[in-house]
């Protein structure tokens, strides 16, 4: 066994012969030495200090807690620093730092007169209020300070006459200048004010009055989009909106207009762009439509429209004009565009417009939007459907539900509130409509109606509820005339007179480049939609009503059994397998899908031909007649299904 080799230094016997010992000439790396190291106080910053919870300081959090503690410099009692702290600039305390060499600190700096400044003041005035104005660029400079915030101007009399020279020892004048020279006069000048006097333009009455005079209605259901969940919504799209259409209501355009929302939008968010929608145009005549156009013109852009997926009006201008200022704004990724307004005034429907889709769910009532909801119309304009939102305005109840905010079948007393609805329709056009002779009251109104249509209670009673309920919707669905007058109108049109959607023609929308079309799947929606409709003209033809789980197809036929009208439609069906043969000659082409459903898309499209040729036909010759008769109706298929039931059904014998 080899001999262990050990150092000759730590090993070398001393003056006694002797060896030295094993603590002596090596460190012992025992465990017991180490807790010597190991610190045994019970404070904070100690890392070795017992555990004895859970939410101790651990070793990272102490050594930084140290980190901050030696972060401070040392100084003596006059301040100097002795030893400067870690990191910290290692100048001596005293020195004097330089300013670094440049030119741009003798140049000259950007001055401007008082002169250039009240002009500009004076254009950029112009141009913020002008609403067909857009402000591109805005300078650097604090122009938000030259607007006067108060409600009424300071008068500047110290520009005029200081008071040095007015009551000093440098006085250039001998008297004050006053406005009366006794005190007959002041009284001629009382007499005078106080004949002039107007409660209407007193604005101190107005001020303290305008808080007192609004009252909340006790009854919840008249709070209607006044809750804190639709604010929320509505203050969500305004936050994510970079240009807000404000939808109104033609027939009463002031009525339905947020006051409050254009004046928040006016002073916190005035880089948001607000454009003004008069929707429902055919319900009014057009000198009214263009009277109010003009009027609302002067305070924001406006836009006249129809809501109309197959027939709109006015399409083309607002796309116009939202590409527009899409243009306005190249440095952005996308324009986002906002419907507020109130409830029942067609936000939803002009979304549904602009798209040419059924994209949002539209009712003939209020609230049927819940929340905001996101739809793409091109690759850089997005719409945003709000909620319908009303701000208290101190309006009545029947005011209230004639604007279209409340459903009427919640109303719990509807016959109180027929009297506004005669208030604003002519006593001819209920007569027209409800084809009634005259009427004295309410009462007597909706009596006749109710015996016109046959609403009877026990004992032969009119049921005056239900048919207030039946008016109050007509009204607030447009099938009663009604318009506001706009102010100003020395006489009043004719009511006979055809909308402005009938008598002009809409502006046509721009060319969309390619890039900017949005790829979607609008063509295989519109063909899963047909396949589901029962509207179709096939679907006349072909009986789809089951009647005790037994469909026309399957009756049986019995002998003798003649069915009216099965002739033609067994001819139109050749006909139609004719047009379709040549098609299922073809070879189909890659990528195409087969089955079923193409089958019955192709029969349909080619009943649907047949059907507008027939029209076309019955067009053409009434135009050369030169008579259009719009009451005609085009024959269609009929439908055999009722004779073939009683075919079906036995006859019992008595």
């Amino acid at each position: 066994m080899a001999k262990k080799r050990s150092s000759l230094k730590h090993n070398r016997p001393g003056r006694d012969g002797k060896k030295p010992e094993i603590n002596k000439c090596k460190r012992n790396t025992s465990a017991s030495n180490n807790r010597q190291k190991i610190k045994t106080g019970n404070h904070s910053l100690n890392p070795d200090r017992p555990r004895t919870g859970a939410n101790m300081r651990s070793k990272a959090t102490i050594n930084r807690l140290l980190m901050y503690k030696n972060f401070k410099a040392i100084r003596d009692k006059k301040g100097k620093i002795l030893k400067a702290a870690p990191f910290q600039e290692r100048l001596q305390s005293g020195t004097v730092a330089r300013v670094e060499p440049n030119r741009k600190w003798f140049g000259n700096t950007r001055v401007i007169g008082q002169e250039q400044l009240q002009k500009f003041q004076e254009n950029l005035g112009k141009v913020l209020h002008d609403p067909f104005q857009v402000v591109m660029k805005q300078t650097k400079m604090p122009i938000t300070l030259l607007s006067e915030k108060a409600k009424q101007q300071r008068v500047h009399v110290l520009d005029t006459e200081s008071f040095e020279y007015t009551f000093g020892k440098k006085s250039l004048r001998k008297k004050p200048t006053l406005k009366v020279d006794s005190i007959e006069a002041m009284q001629q000048d009382v007499e005078a004010r106080e004949g002039d006097y107007s409660q209407e333009k007193d604005r101190d009455l107005v001020i303290d009055g305008a808080d007192n005079d609004r009252t909340e209605n006790p009854n919840p259901l008249f709070r209607a989009g006044q809750s804190n969940r639709v604010w929320g919504e509505l203050y969500k799209v305004i936050d994510s909106s970079d240009v807000l259409v404000e939808v109104i209501d033609a027939r009463d355009p002031m009525g339905t207009r947020c006051r409050h929302v254009e004046e928040f939008l006016r002073k916190e968010k005035p880089h948001k762009h607000v454009v003004l929608v008069m929707n429902k145009v055919d319900l009014v005549p057009t000198w009214v439509t263009k009277k109010w156009l003009g009027i609302l013109a002067k305070e924001l852009p406006t836009v006249v429209f129809h809501a109309s997926i197959q027939n709109s009006f006015g399409k083309g201008a607002l796309i116009n004009l939202l590409r527009q200022f899409a243009k306005l704004h190249p440095e952005r990724q996308q324009v986002s565009v906002g419907f507020i307004g109130y409830p029942n005034v067609g936000k939803s429907s002009i979304v549904n417009t602009l798209r040419q889709k059924k994209v949002c769910k539209t009712a003939p009532i209020a609230g049927e939007t819940k929340v905001w909801q996101y739809v793409t119309l091109m690759k850089r304009i997005y719409l945003i459907d709000c909620p319908g939102v009303v701000y208290p305005q101190g309006d009545t109840e029947t005011q209230t539900i004639l604007k279209g905010v409340v459903r009427v079948e919640n109303v719990k007393d509807p016959e109180n509130h027929v009297q506004g609805v005669l208030d604003r329709v002519k006593p001819e056009h209920l007569q027209k409509t409800y084809e009634i002779g005259p009427f004295a009251d309410v009462d007597d109104f909706l009596t006749k109606i109710a015996v016109k249509s046959g609403r009877l209670l026990k004992g032969g009673e009119p049921n005056l509820d239900a048919m207030a309920k039946c008016v109050l919707n007509d009204f607030q669905r447009g099938r009663l005339p009604y318009y506001t007058i706009p102010p100003g109108c020395e006489r009043n049109g004719p009511d006979d007179e055809a909308p402005i959607d009938q008598l002009e023609e809409d502006i046509k929308e721009e060319d969309i480049p390619e890039d900017e079309k949005v790829k979607s799947d609008d063509e295989e929606d519109a063909d899963s939609d047909n396949e589901g409709s029962l509207t179709d003209l096939e679907s006349n033809i072909s009986g789809l009503t089951d009647l005790d789980q037994m469909s026309d197809h399957e009756f049986p036929e019995y002998e003798g059994a003649y069915d009216a009208g099965m002739e033609e439609e067994e001819e139109e069906k050749k006909d139609v397998k004719k047009e379709i043969g040549t098609v299922k000659n073809a070879r189909r082409p890659r990528g195409k899908r087969a089955g079923k459903k193409i089958t019955e898309k192709k029969h349909r499209q080619a009943a649907q031909n047949a059907f507008a040729d027939n029209l076309n036909s019955i067009t053409d010759s009434n135009q050369k007649s030169g008579t259009v008769d719009f009451s005609s109706k085009v024959d269609k298929k009929k439908n055999m299904w009722r004779k073939k039931l009683e075919k079906k059904r036995k006859t019992k014998h008595q």
